[in-house]
């Protein structure tokens, strides 16, 4: 293991040490096959840590096992997300080669399932919906007990087939610079009910958001959920129609739209709460705000997670593998370059934006998410949403 200075290792001086590092993701060379008859058949719930289990306490990856040999990945996440953490863990361990295909959530869904063999260990997913399409066709495999203790059940999977690794909200995004271009005296004066974005004329023409997203599908469903399809109906098509909201396709061109501040830029927008984050972790300086409605689907906690297929390469180092993304060092990067939220309890959130226990974001079950949220989409859809 190498050895690293204790600038290093501190728990803001991590992106220096990364960039001096420098190294990249190992391609996919060969990743075919990497399993093949070598497979190893172990349950990983049946691998002994091999130093101890994260439901210790807060680990470091000093405290954790050395990792070495090849581990292969699909992530349904784009490497500006995730890559920065498999880099470390390359830099971190010198026998370590991290192998990562990037596609679209659905797109590595459907390719574990077409194999008969999975040259994957990992599923890395945006949302818990492809995670819990794999389980349903039973190709993962359950977690080990110390790593699902480590996360509050709320954040993975109700038998323990998959675990977040970061989570999300829903949020309120505002140009703090542009107050006086809209009706309100104050943005304290922001709904708390994500109910009056859609019936309150002060956002018509200001206001926007991202239809085809999973996580807004997702917020669509929780909404049916706890205020019924008509009401959630009347909310889409209000948005639609009467405030003519404006419509992004993605998160980061949305946030930078309302940071931008032009004067074909949208004032306010409804999307993930780590878009904005990113841009302030860059620029603590810059416009952008956030602020959250009170215990409703418009601030929902959502994550993004892996699940271990049912044929890996290693069972051992796939499990340490896992335990290392939510030991300390794993999840700060990723707050650190993502912008994202912890979801082991005691690590404490560094970003720019509130504390979660500040938010206050409904309880929900992520098992319950499909991966296409079909119904959602529909309902987006026929409520006259389109993107």
């Amino acid at each position: 293991m190498q050895q690293r200075s204790s600038e290093q290792m501190g728990r803001f001086g991590r992106r220096t040490y990364l960039a001096a590092a420098g190294g990249a993701v190992a391609g996919l060379a060969g990743l075919a096959g990497c399993l093949g008859d070598d497979g190893d058949s172990t349950p990983i719930a049946e691998v002994d840590p091999m130093t101890q289990g994260v439901d210790s306490g807060t680990l470091s990856w000093d405290d954790l096992g050395d990792l070495e040999g090849e581990i292969t990945i699909y992530s349904g996440r784009t490497p500006d997300q995730i890559s920065g953490v498999f880099e470390a863990l390359e830099q971190e361990y010198d026998d370590l080669t991290v192998s990562v295909d990037y596609d679209d959530n659905d797109v590595q869904v459907n390719q574990i399932l077409e194999e008969e063999t999975h040259p994957a260990d990992l599923m890395y997913s945006q949302d818990p919906g492809a995670l819990n399409a794999l389980h349903n066709d039973g190709v993962l495999q359950e977690l080990p007990s110390d790593v699902l203790d480590a996360v509050p059940t709320s954040y993975q999977h109700n038998d323990g087939y998959w675990t977040g690794v970061t989570g999300r909200t829903r949020s309120i995004q505002y140009n703090s610079d542009r107050l006086d271009e809209t009706d309100f005296d104050s943005w304290d004066e922001l709904p708390t009910d994500i109910t009056e974005y859609a019936t309150d004329e002060r956002f018509e023409g200001i206001i926007s958001t991202r239809p085809n997203s999973g996580t807004f599908r997702g917020f669509i469903q929780a909404m049916v959920e706890r205020k019924g399809e008509e009401e959630t109906r009347d909310w889409v098509r209000q948005m639609a129609e009467d405030q003519d909201a404006q419509l992004f396709e993605g998160g980061s061109a949305q946030a930078e739209a309302v940071n931008r501040g032009g004067d074909d830029d949208p004032i306010v927008g409804l999307g993930n709460s780590y878009y904005a984050a990113r841009i302030l972790n860059e620029d603590p300086d810059a416009p952008i705000r956030t602020t959250f409605t009170e215990n409703d689907a418009g601030c929902l906690f959502s994550v993004a997670g892996v699940g271990v297929l049912d044929q890996v390469g290693d069972a051992e180092l796939v499990a340490e593998f896992v335990r290392h993304l939510i030991a300390e060092e794993g999840q700060e990067l990723m707050m650190e370059d993502n912008g994202e939220y912890p979801v082991v309890e005691d690590i404490e959130y560094v970003g720019p934006l509130s504390d979660l226990d500040e938010i206050n974001p409904p309880e929900f079950d992520l098992s319950g998410f499909d991966m296409d949220l079909q119904e959602a989409g529909d309902l987006i859809e026929e409520e006259g949403m389109f993107s």
